[in-house]
């Protein structure tokens, strides 16, 4: 399964970088740009729909194997489009709309095997499974950039034919998975059973019972508001991170391309080592402490434009922040695995992930805002506070952190 994630990811960054550099060709190239990035996120604030349609799905491993196929006839769609009609603009808003559509199929797609990763895993080695899928998705996203946009410029810049190899990366994640399908069949049995015996409700109270289960369980619905929290926070800093090498020229390691490159590659290759190492110094912590570690490494990084702008500080706190967030999404995983029954995981899930990137926007509009209205030091220390209250919430709360009262 996890060898088939591996080149469903492949396929989707190769054609993400693509699909970008496509946009900045285009006429109004910052419009463009901007568009693409509104219409790859808009997919996540359905994923609670797309969550409540897998959980209602007989038979997932079918369902899956007809997404998969479906993606690849979308990327072939695209690729006569743009050998076609390549330059036209109607073809551009064509392609924004396939690429929505791809990535819907996408996260139904993940939310469908769900269940089924619930039924074959332990729950002792749920957590070393979600680390290594996280480690492949992040091993794939950054050999994506870098495969992607040289690929790209061997082919002449031609779209077409990217499009035609992306379609590839999806027929032979079908392949592998139905080649292994028989590993699959009892969970796929034992989830068919489930809703074989499941009445039947409306949407409205499928949504009710998802959020009630959620609600209720106070470990989880904690864990979940943080997260949501520090979404907030953290979806901008990215763009702060761009508006602030062009104002603290102290912060650059020789010009802002290689800057650039430099710390997104320390941040990618912490985060890969933070899903590698299981058994480190945070093993032990729980899943509030390690949100609370990073929302303090956050906090300290904030601090740095403004006081000490000083490249190797904020390399060294990129890099920590990198190793101990990479933990925090593997944790979350394994507890939703182990709290929520099968035949709600994915409506669950659906549920979490438009709880939590719902934030995203909102973050990036105050900050963002903050840094061009006034300055990006400001909007930093702004972030910095906002984390101060994060933080002082975990250590003050400590004493009666449920996942510890549990265990």
């Amino acid at each position: 399964m996890i060898l088939a994630q591996l080149f469903n990811n492949l396929g989707t960054s190769l054609f993400n970088i693509v699909f970008l550099m496509i946009a900045a060709s285009r006429p109004h190239a910052k419009l463009a740009v901007t568009v693409v990035a509104f219409t790859t996120f808009l997919p996540n604030l359905f994923a609670i729909l797309l969550g409540n349609l897998a959980d209602k799905t007989h038979n997932h491993l079918r369902a899956w194997s007809i997404t998969r196929l479906t993606q690849a006839t979308i990327f072939l769609g695209i690729a006569s489009l743009l050998f076609a009609y390549e330059k036209q603009t109607v073809t551009f808003i064509m392609l924004l709309f396939l690429i929505f559509i791809n990535d819907i199929l996408g996260l139904y797609s993940s939310l469908l095997m769900d269940p089924i990763t619930r039924y074959i895993l332990a729950q002792k080695d749920m957590q070393t499974a979600m680390s290594l899928e996280q480690a492949v998705s992040i091993t794939m996203t950054m050999i994506g950039g870098f495969f992607g946009a040289g690929l790209f410029s061997l082919l002449n810049n031609n779209a077409a034919t990217f499009s035609l190899i992306n379609a590839l990366f999806f027929i032979v994640a079908w392949l592998v998975m139905t080649a292994h399908q028989q590993y699959f069949i009892k969970p796929q049995q034992q989830i068919s059973q489930h809703l074989a015996n499941r009445s039947r409700n409306t949407l409205f109270s499928d949504f009710n019972a998802t959020f009630t289960l959620v609600y209720r369980d106070r470990l989880f619905f904690q864990l979940i508001v943080l997260a949501a929290a520090v979404n907030f926070v953290s979806t901008s800093l990215a763009g702060l991170f761009n508006l602030t090498l062009l104002q603290i020229h102290q912060l650059l390691i020789g010009n802002f391309g290689t800057t650039v490159a430099v710390f997104g590659a320390v941040e990618t290759v912490s985060m890969l080592l933070g899903s590698i190492v299981i058994h480190d110094i945070f093993q032990h912590l729980t899943t509030k402490q390690l949100i609370g570690t990073a929302c303090g490494l956050l906090l300290l990084l904030g601090l740095v434009p403004s006081i000490w702008p000083n490249r190797l500080v904020w390399l060294c706190l990129i890099s920590g922040i990198g190793y101990v967030s990479a933990k925090i999404n593997p944790r979350l995983g394994a507890i939703m695995m182990q709290r929520v029954a099968p035949d709600r995981l994915a409506s669950v899930g659906g549920l979490i992930n438009t709880l939590v990137l719902a934030t995203a926007p909102l973050g990036q509009l105050l900050f963002l805002s903050l840094a061009n209205i006034i300055t990006p030091s400001f909007a930093w220390l702004t972030m910095s506070a906002l984390l101060f209250i994060i933080v002082s919430y975990t250590i003050y709360t400590r004493h009666c952190d449920l996942e510890r009262v549990e265990n």
